[in-house]
């Protein structure tokens, strides 16, 4: 019982600290009109009904685009998807085609350096040992170089899907904006709803 009085008076204290601080509420203020430049009811409409354009487009906007880090991870698993996802065909198509090939090519040459250093180190003649080493390095570096260049253009291709990504939900933005005003049929969050 003792706690629950002490409880009290710290919120009854708080209270008048509180009430101490508190700035008065001016009604006039909260209900001027004006500081949002409309003059009289028409104006008011007209916000409202922009407001409701917007607020309806933005609606749409969120079930259209395309988001960021759901593309990043689509292109991080297969350079070019993001891109796809994002209506960005062409450079999809080639990024994941110099993918392929980079990568393709990478274990193309590792192989080959692989069973030729196979072929080395069974050689027993001096003659065929520097003849199968020299025939292991060419394709080794060969392979290097390619997974390299895979490297490079998988983090090219995460660059390349942010941008492609902003460009896509900017243009989808104006696009939303510019589509012909309410017809009735709306998507809402709940399905979709025909108005009369």
């Amino acid at each position: 019982m003792n706690t629950c009085i002490k409880f009290a008076v710290l919120l009854m204290i708080l209270g008048f600290v509180g009430l101490g601080y508190a700035q008065s509420f001016d009604i006039q203020a909260f209900a001027d009109t004006t500081k949002y430049e409309w003059e009289d009811y028409r104006d008011r409409l007209s916000f409202r009904e922009d407001l409701s354009f917007r607020q309806n487009r933005l609606q749409l906007y969120e079930m259209e685009s395309v988001p960021f880090r759901g593309n990043i991870i689509k292109s991080a698993v297969i350079p070019g998807w993001g891109q796809f996802a994002a209506n960005h065909n062409t450079k999809a198509t080639v990024i994941l085609s110099m993918e392929l090939v980079s990568i393709v090519g990478a274990v193309y040459f590792y192989d080959q350096a692989q069973r030729n250093y196979d072929k080395y180190k069974a050689a027993s003649q001096i003659d065929e040992i520097n003849h199968w080493w020299g025939k292991t390095q060419t394709p080794h570096h060969y392979s290097m170089l390619l997974a390299g260049l895979a490297g490079v253009i998988w983090v090219y291709n995460i660059y390349d899907v942010i941008t492609s990504t902003t460009e896509y939900n900017a243009d989808l933005w104006q696009d939303i904006l510019s589509r012909p005003g309410s017809t009735g049929l709306q998507v809402t969050p709940s399905g979709v709803e025909l108005r009369f």
